[in-house]
């Protein structure tokens, strides 16, 4: 009797994993419109979780740390991570983190909806960028605990994000057929939920990049062997030159781009063809005229000097379609200067006599 109780739990279960799993959208950002609010709170009181109970941080958070996570993520953020991870058999707090990292600087960015109100697509909040305005139910009314306020607190969004990670693939790594995101590092599974947090490979290789980051115990991989990195370099729709005197070829290549700056490429390409005429090597230490040290010396920057064929002036239309969709670019990816011929007129636009032939785009530093 017991043993056929059990069976059919287990049945039970694994019915309402996969109904999540494919009724799961691209994000915290989309709702599970065929799911009820039940679900998720089923698939979570079985696999030992409690929506309801924020967690406690107990230190533990340190193990497995590497010192770059050490010094980046706050002590409090770090022990959340890693209680959360218990939930999930299939789940490590160093993914956790590197979501944290990715949608809200581990709750340090400033941006709209990370500490109130919602984001500027109008819908997700909290230091993990749930959805609390899409529904009936929201993603956090799934995965949360439904409270709109406990969204911005830690201790209750951390917990929620792994109880969606693991009902969207995690608990379930045999049944994942296919990878949705071949080029990057990393199981299948982990690929899948991943791409149910953020509907897009590049994504989940920035969260599968920091994740090894954060980890003490796994040797990080040469940035030059990522396979996201190859299939970007080999990517047709990217060329580069060396008549500005720069050798973004050697850049591309290497993989020391920062991650914003690669996944911003890789999006770019699937709207436009380019041409990148600068990235690091080549490019002066300082911005022309200060002694303020240049992105591109960090390599959080680019210079494209043609797009769609066109070499970029005030009279090409690709190059200001490009740079007018940049400023539509929301989370990890909004960049935090534009450069162009164009005079939008607003941050983080800036137009001058030294940006006539290209778009620069740049990204602040963060941590």
């Amino acid at each position: 009797m017991n043993r056929s109780v059990r069976a059919k739990g287990g049945a039970v279960l694994v019915a309402l994993v996969m109904l999540a799993v494919m009724s799961s959208r691209a994000s915290p950002g989309f709702p599970l419109a065929e799911v009820p609010k039940a679900v998720g709170k089923t698939i979570a009181k079985a696999l030992g979780a409690k929506p309801g109970a924020p967690a406690r941080p107990n230190g533990t958070g340190q193990r497995g740390a590497s010192s770059f996570a050490l010094a980046d993520i706050p002590r409090r953020y770090l022990g959340f991570y890693a209680d959360a991870a218990t939930a999930c058999r299939g789940l490590t707090w160093q993914v956790l983190a590197a979501i944290g990292k990715v949608e809200s600087d581990h709750g340090r960015s400033s941006a709209p909806g990370v500490r109130s109100g919602v984001n500027r697509f109008g819908c997700c909040a909290g230091p993990m960028q749930f959805n609390i305005r899409n529904g009936r139910p929201s993603t956090w009314d799934t995965w949360g605990t439904g409270v709109v306020a406990q969204v911005y607190d830690p201790a209750h969004a951390v917990p929620a994000a792994a109880r969606k990670l693991c009902g969207d693939g995690l608990s379930q790594p045999q049944r994942i057929r296919q990878d949705p995101c071949p080029h990057v590092v990393g199981s299948p599974a982990l690929h899948v939920a991943l791409k149910r947090y953020n509907n897009a490979c590049w994504y989940v290789h920035e969260v599968v990049t920091l994740a090894g980051r954060y980890t003490s115990s796994v040797p990080p991989l040469a940035p030059s062997r990522d396979p996201f990195v190859r299939a970007l370099a080999r990517n047709k729709r990217i060329t580069t030159t060396t008549s500005h005197g720069c050798d973004p070829r050697t850049d591309l290549v290497s993989g020391k781009l920062d991650l914003r700056v690669q996944s911003l490429l890789a999006v770019i390409a699937e709207r436009h063809t380019i041409r990148l005429s600068c990235l690091r090597t080549g490019h002066s230490r300082f911005v022309k005229g200060t002694t303020r040290v240049s992105n591109h010396t960090v390599w959080r920057a680019v210079d494209i000097d043609v797009v769609d064929g066109r070499p970029v002036s005030r009279s090409s239309v690709p190059a200001r379609t490009l740079v007018v969709w940049l400023d539509g670019l929301q989370g990890p990816l909004r960049p935090s200067e534009i450069g162009s011929p164009f005079e939008i007129g607003r941050r983080p636009y800036f137009s001058d006599e030294g940006h006539q032939g290209h778009v620069h785009v740049g990204y602040r530093f963060e941590g």
